[in-house]
């Protein structure tokens, strides 16, 4: 009997590596559903990291976030617009795509057992919060230091958060009411 439990561990954390890996391939699949409206696009990535969060457990849902980002860094081209390379560093764009690394932690933390999209929605609109509050700051810092454009916060703020208030929303009710269906499907395999 311990034996069968020991395989059936293995194949899980098969299983969760596997799962957390085509979470990677879909985050970049959303990064590069791109609309340019300023220094930072209006991408799929965040509702990829939603879903990564609510159907993997934290450890593999942070993984994920995490091997996008390195893997972009790398010089794979999977950031939005096609870019990556360590130069990403200095994009306005990469505060949220470090952002995104804690909030898969936090999301898949929280939503954990919990079926109720409700719920689930308004843990994920306090993520983006969060997500806004990683990378304004550092949108505001890449723009007036290294880019020389002279930013007020208040622009920063119009520009990095104003536009994507709606999209942000709509994906993240739409992560809130799907992921849970996706996750009782995948527990059933």
């Amino acid at each position: 009997m311990n034996k069968n439990k020991t395989i059936l561990r293995k194949e899980n954390t098969t299983r969760n590596y596997i799962e957390s890996a085509l979470m990677v391939a879909l985050i970049a699949i959303g990064a590069l559903i791109s609309i340019p409206i300023g220094p930072v696009p209006i991408t799929l990535q965040n509702f990829f990291i939603f879903m990564a969060a609510l159907i993997l457990k934290p450890k593999y849902a942070t993984l994920s976030a995490l091997v996008y980002a390195l893997l972009g860094l790398l010089g794979l081209p999977i950031f939005a617009g096609f870019s990556g390379g360590p130069q990403s560093i200095l994009s306005p764009a990469f505060g949220f795509i470090i952002g995104f690394i804690p909030i898969a932690y936090l999301i898949s933390k929280s939503a954990q057992g919990q079926k109720n999209p409700w719920v689930l929605l308004l843990i994920l609109i306090l993520a983006d919060i969060l997500l806004y509050i990683i990378g304004l700051p550092y949108m505001y810092l890449i723009m007036n230091k290294v880019n020389g454009t002279a930013m007020t916060f208040k622009t920063c703020f119009e520009l990095g958060m104003v536009p994507f208030i709606i999209p942000d929303l709509v994906k993240a009710a739409l992560a809130a009411f799907i992921g849970p269906k996706i996750l009782g499907a995948l527990e059933k395999f």
